[in-house]
């Protein structure tokens, strides 16, 4: 009855197995399932007991196993692998090939070399775990294990220490174990570490390892990068591409202090030197010189020398020189002086000078000079010097020297110089000087000068000086020089042909009769310290006649106080004699007016003085006799070539003045 029993349960039990691995025909046949109760059988029985388990054939020779020796030994929901390592004592070697598993005798190899295998399963449930890394923190030589846990790698035996490996899984507790001297299978059960159960972090270091490890998806490199947080260190590396050299597959796990890359290579960091042909990728710090023919790329900061055909890629901060074919780029602040083909870009600040065939761009303070053949543009404050061959822009504040060759532009204040080929503008208070081909602005008040070929606008008051054929300011307290000189309010000295002023100017209309003219109309406008004359003047008793004889001129003068109601006033103008419409010919009289003012009221004004009068006619002109009813006594007459003739006389001036 007990036989029937015990047979009855086997055949359960090989009808389960069998279902289960018929369910999924590819597991390999050394990972099938089976589970076996030997009971003083021989080897022979036994295999053949499993191969029908597991749905294969057993192929051996008989010289190299002893078919006839027995066993007696339960296996319950083991692996056909472990099976056949624990019935043969790790002593023979099985392979698949089709439906069937080969064993042959155990190969005693020439090198130095020893072969480990085993499983790993959850310490909690058992249940296999793929994915894990498990490698030899001496030799470096890894592996990971396959959907049913297996794994196999080859390490140098030890001269004088036990093997040890380091085992490693996300989330779980890492394990170092030592190897028995056996060649029998591992068995090696993991525990759920619940402390390190998270997602990885947005680290600067990350960016790098998540991008490498989505590029080597399902690769034993990522998996590696993934379960491994050890840091390791090597002395020297060299590899052929990444995870291809005397680092292995654990690359991305080690700092070196040399590393030679002959296409390119990956790692953890370096210490002091690295060179790749074509690139260098380091997910964490560089430290001394990094070379690359193309590009380097540095997950955290750098602190050294790095030069790249093409370009200098890093997320942490940079100290030291980078010097790039393109591109010298920086996530974090560039402590380094840079030199680009193309564009040194720092997301945060530059602390160091910026040297670009292009353009230099930062988004935090720029706070060292930066020299661009087409632009420099900063986002937050910039300081010391900004050259550029077309433009430079700063979004915040500069304090400092703007060379552009066509524009400056800051939105906010500049304490310092902009020196623009066709425009600076700046968006607040300018504490410096301006220097513009065409035009200068500065949206906020001024305490310097605007020097311009064309424009100068101020929009706020100006402490300093215009110098441009056009001025604006809204207050102004300094000086004016151009052509035209505009303010709202005048505190200071507009000097130019034509100077409107508002509050504080000086606006007077005067009507005034001299020895010449019996009615002449001037307006002044300016300030009192200077200001301009725009007069015209007539005969009334040609006003009937063919020929009307009428004046038009322009002027300049001054105005100084001598008293509260009395002013002196020093006047040159100059004035064209017409005839009618008769404009050919010189006919000039000219006139230095010595003069007061004496003020009635804040709008009326009596005016009266002497004037020092020049008059130069060319006489191949009929123009009319100058002198009417009274001719001065000349202090001067004389006929110069081509018929000029110049008179020179004293005379007077009376007048009144309105506002």
């Amino acid at each position: 009855m007990a036989a029937i029993r015990k047979a009855g349960f086997t055949l359960l039990a090989w009808l389960l197995v069998m279902a289960a691995w018929a369910d999924n025909p590819k597991t390999p046949l050394l990972e099938r399932i089976v589970t076996l109760q030997c009971q003083n059988e021989s080897i022979a029985e036994v295999l053949k007991k499993l191969g029908q388990q597991a749905g294969c054939t057993f192929s051996y020779s008989s010289s190299i196993i002893d078919v006839n020796r027995r066993v007696t030994q339960q296996f319950t929901k083991k692996t056909v692998r472990q099976v056949l390592d624990q019935v043969f004592v790790g002593g023979v070697q099985y392979r698949e090939r089709r439906r069937y598993i080969i064993i042959t005798a155990l190969q005693t190899k020439l090198t130095d070399t020893r072969q480990i295998s085993g499983y790993i399963v959850d310490e909690a449930t058992g249940e296999a775990l793929q994915n894990v890394s498990v490698y030899d923190p001496i030799t470096l030589q890894s592996a990971i294990t396959n959907a049913y846990g297996y794994f196999q790698l080859e390490v140098p035996k030890p001269s004088n220490k036990e093997v040890r490996l380091a085992v490693n899984k996300a989330n779980y507790t890492d394990t170092l174990i030592a190897v028995p001297d056996h060649r029998g299978l591992l068995n090696i059960p993991l525990k759920i570490n619940k402390e390190r159960i998270s997602v990885l972090t947005d680290s600067l270091g990350n960016k790098l390892k998540r991008f490498w490890m989505t590029t080597l998806t399902a690769t034993r490199q990522a998996i590696n990068m993934e379960n491994i947080d050890t840091t390791m260190y090597r002395t020297f590396q060299f590899s052929f591409v990444p995870f291809v050299g005397t680092n292995h597959a654990l690359s991305g796990n080690i700092i070196n202090d040399y590393s030679l890359n002959a296409w390119g290579g990956y790692s953890l960091g370096v210490q002091k030197l690295e060179v790749g042909g074509l690139f260098n990728v380091v997910q964490g710090d560089v430290k001394g010189v990094q070379i690359g023919g193309i590009i380097n790329a540095v997950g955290g900061r750098t602190d050294g020398v790095q030069v790249a055909g093409m370009v200098n890629a890093g997320l942490g901060s940079v100290r030291g020189v980078q010097v790039a074919g393109l591109v010298n780029f920086t996530w974090d602040t560039a402590w380094a002086p840079g030199l680009a083909g193309f564009v040194n870009f720092s997301r945060r600040d530059s602390r160091a000078p910026r040297l670009a065939g292009l353009a230099n761009v930062t988004l935090g303070k720029q706070l060292s000079p930066h020299i661009a053949g087409l632009f420099n543009f900063s986002w937050q404050d910039a300081r010391t010097a900004q050259v550029a061959g077309l433009y430079n822009f700063v979004t915040d504040s500069m304090s400092g020297v703007q060379v552009g060759g066509l524009l400056n532009l800051t939105l906010r204040s500049t304490h310092g110089a902009q020196v623009g080929g066709l425009a600076n503008i700046t968006g607040g208070h300018l504490k410096g000087v301006q220097v513009g081909g065409l035009l200068n602005v500065v949206v906020d008040s001024i305490q310097g000068a605007q020097i311009s070929g064309m424009v100068n606008v101020a929009t706020g008051n100006l402490q300093g000086a215009q110098v441009g054929v056009v001025n604006y300011a809204r207050r102004l307290k300094g000086v004016q020089v151009g052509l035209l000189n505009i303010t709202g309010a005048a505190g200071g000295t507009p000097i130019g042909m034509l100077s409107i002023t508002g509050k504080g100017g000086y606006h007077t209309l005067e009507i005034s009769a001299d020895e010449v003219f019996y009615t002449n109309l001037a307006f002044r406008t300016g300030v009192r310290a200077f200001y301009n004359i725009l007069t015209a003047g007539v005969r009334p008793n040609t006003l009937n006649k063919d020929e009307t004889f009428w004046s038009f001129g322009y002027g300049l003068g001054t105005a100084p106080r001598i008293s509260d109601h009395v002013y002196l006033n020093i006047d040159l103008t100059s004035s064209q004699i017409v005839a009618g419409n008769k404009f050919e010919g010189v006919n000039m009289l000219n006139k230095l007016y010595l003069g007061v003012e004496y003020r009635l009221s804040r709008n009326l004004g009596l005016i009266a003085g002497a004037t020092l009068n020049g008059y130069i006619t060319d006489t191949d002109y009929e123009y009319p006799e100058l002198f009417a009813d009274y001719k001065p006594s000349l202090i001067k007459e004389r006929t110069y070539s081509d018929n000029i003739l110049y008179q020179m006389w004293w005379g007077g001036k009376i007048g009144i003045r309105f506002f």
